[in-house]
């Protein structure tokens, strides 16, 4: 399983776990190994001024697509972005999230041993993601 934290602001971050938003874009992918394809977690990090500062959430990645011209209406509409600000972003990726779902309480970054979110993304070590699932376990 592949752990990845993303910096999401806000309204983002809150369009993604409630399923609207379901392309996020991005200007670079990760290596994800054929065999991995099905188990990458994206853990949400809301960034920003407005945001919590904090994991809020997680999804499932289950594509990734490189951008090098506009793509579809339908796919513009679930990136939840307007067409100029897609079109001065390409060329990007577009990451297919599926299957959010909200933490019961914001995890800071310390929980996990970080004092600073990743400018985009990064990888999490398993320990981490361990730590995550955890938090995300205790309210049930």
């Amino acid at each position: 399983m592949i752990n990845i934290l993303l910096s999401v602001r806000r309204p983002f971050s809150g369009k993604i776990l409630s399923g609207e938003k379901g392309w996020e874009l991005r200007k670079n992918a990760p290596c994800i190994p054929p065999e991995n394809h099905d188990g990458v977690t994206l853990w949400l990090y809301e960034s920003g001024k407005d945001g919590e500062r904090a994991i809020i959430g997680k999804c499932q990645l289950w594509c990734f697509i490189p951008l090098r011209h506009m793509p579809n209406e339908l796919m513009i509409k679930e990136a939840c972005v307007s067409v100029a600000h897609l079109q001065s972003y390409l060329p990007c990726h577009a990451w297919g999230v599926m299957d959010p779902v909200r933490l019961p309480a914001a995890v800071p970054l310390s929980a996990i041993g970080m004092t600073r979110p990743p400018q985009s993304w990064q990888y999490l070590t398993p320990e981490q993601a361990a730590i995550l699932e955890r938090r995300g376990n205790e309210h049930l």
